[in-house]
């Protein structure tokens, strides 16, 4: 991820004048890791601090009102004490440090505060408080509970492996410290050293091993060390246990997400609609929302199951992300897209700074969101028992309607997946060949014109193709009931 200036994890040095173009470019709006505060509220500005540590550090800058623009604040000498003495008795406080800074000659000030590492802060009078987005929040009850959980529940994650420091990748272990930011100036000891800060190396003895989240991002292959550490695709053509293709995701873990999630979105096609004179090409799920399914599902699976893999299931009617293990202690279905207590807090921490993951508990929502955009029902989430292990997964439905020239052209490319069921198609367009993506084309009209088309078309309207008797009601379909069945498995919003 990108820290701002005055970050104590900015690996650019710290400036001392900004025009105010760069100040809006640098410090656009109050975000996770920045906040504005036009004069010195003491309280505040602890409670904003003791968040920040407890998160992954920020930037607070004095002298900047809410909505970012510039005020100015001279910082005397008092005020910068009465900051250091309010800040003193704040407990497990990261470490931070006062920048000053002249915004087109308006003074700034700029608190940088680091996360904190080991235990966690709290304010004085003993709340403890999380940073979420942009706002601060106190943590009470199950939530308190939940982070205490991830701060001193040693995760599995951070176990030694039999993987050796020289069975690193040395251009994995460069696209990681990218990731994190590492400033290593290409230094092999240094990086190193971050490694071993961060817990993806790991003292064994006399030796040095890579812990389970080193091993899924800096060996080519983690199932070498870790069995079924992959992503296994299987496709369908019913419900039946026989499936007629299977595929295997292996490497680092951002890998096995990405080449998953193309994989899946290929083989389900896409639907054409026209918008005007415009063709848009749109797909019959939305990449975002995959992609964090899957994302979800490497990151929080048990990888001390060694002999199963991520499961993708891809049927005429759904689509399903399977993980291998029960869901996170205290977690149930019912509030799962409320509650956040993450298996693997350093694995999924690090898919964000890849860039392929949300921040922790924010990924059901992500999926929620991405599929209402798309006028598609919510994923379903599902927890299968077995035989001393379960299997948490979202569950993607959708309208498993199809034409005969759909079921007869099988194997051609955009068909040739049952499952590709996820959204109404488009009858003003059935070709799914067309590869051109106009400019200019509005995606949410033509996803409202898709959805309105099949709306008409289901409701069996002049557009519907079924023989009509005398008095204009459609003829009886020995198939209706069963396809109206499937379509209100995945009903639009």
């Amino acid at each position: 991820m990108s820290y701002p200036l005055f970050h104590p994890a900015c690996s650019r040095s710290p400036a001392k004048d900004l025009s105010a173009e760069q100040f809006a470019e640098e410090f656009p709006a109050e975000s996770e890791s920045i906040e504005f505060k036009e004069s010195v509220p003491l309280d505040q500005i602890a409670k904003t601090a003791v968040a920040f540590s407890n998160t992954d550090g920020g930037v607070i800058l004095l002298g900047v009102s809410d909505t970012g623009q510039i005020k100015g604040l001279s910082l005397s000498s008092d005020k910068e004490t009465d900051i250091h003495n309010r800040l003193a008795p704040v407990g497990g406080l990261g470490d931070y440090r006062i920048h000053r800074l002249r915004v087109e000659g308006r003074d700034v000030a700029a608190i940088g505060v680091d996360r904190v590492r080991d235990g966690f802060a709290q304010l004085s009078n003993g709340q403890v408080v999380e940073r979420r987005g942009a706002s601060n929040h106190t943590l009470m009850g199950s939530q308190l509970a939940d982070f205490m959980a991830r701060r001193f529940v040693r995760a599995p994650e951070t176990a030694a492996t039999e993987a050796s420091a020289d069975q690193i990748d040395h251009d994995l272990a460069l696209q990681l410290a990218a990731a994190w930011e590492w400033n290593i100036a290409g230094e092999q000891d240094l990086l190193m050293q971050r490694l071993r800060d961060n817990a993806f190396l790991i003292a064994a003895g006399h030796d040095e091993r890579l812990s389970v989240a080193g091993a899924l991002y800096l060996m080519a292959d983690p199932g070498q060390v870790l069995g079924k550490a992959y992503v296994e695709v299987f496709r369908y053509r019913g419900d039946g246990l026989d499936y007629d293709r299977r595929a295997e995701f292996r490497g680092p873990l951002p890998e096995q997400v990405r080449s998953a999630a193309a994989f899946v979105l290929d083989e389900l096609g896409f639907d054409m609609t026209v918008v005007g004179v415009d063709r848009h090409e749109l797909h019959r799920l939305p990449r975002t929302a995959l992609r964090e399914a899957i994302a979800n599902a490497v990151a929080h699976r048990s990888y001390a199951a060694t002999g199963e893999a991520v499961r993708i299931e891809m049927r005429p009617d759904r689509v399903v992300v399977r993980s291998p293990g029960a869901l996170p202690g205290g977690v149930t279905l019912a509030d799962i897209a409320d509650r956040s207590v993450p298996r693997n807090v350093l694995v999924i921490r690090t898919l964000r700074f890849f860039g392929v993951a949300e921040d922790a508990g924010r990924g059901v929502d992500l999926m929620q969101r991405h599929m209402a955009l798309n006028f598609m029902a919510p994923p379903h989430f599902e927890s299968r028992r077995r035989i001393g292990d379960s299997h948490a997964a979202p569950r993607f439905g959708g309208d498993s309607r199809r034409t005969r020239a759909d079921r007869e052209d099988a194997g051609s490319r955009g068909r040739g997946v049952d499952s590709a069921a996820f959204c109404r198609r488009a009858r003003t367009d059935r070709s799914r060949r067309a590869r051109d993506k106009p400019t200019g084309c509005d995606a949410l009209a033509a996803r409202r014109q898709r959805n309105n088309a099949h709306q008409r078309a289901g409701a069996g309207t002049a557009r519907s193709r079924r023989p009509r008797k005398p008095d204009g009601t459609p003829t009886p379909s020995r198939s209706q009931p069963a396809r109206t069945a499937r379509h209100r498995l995945g009903d639009s919003l």
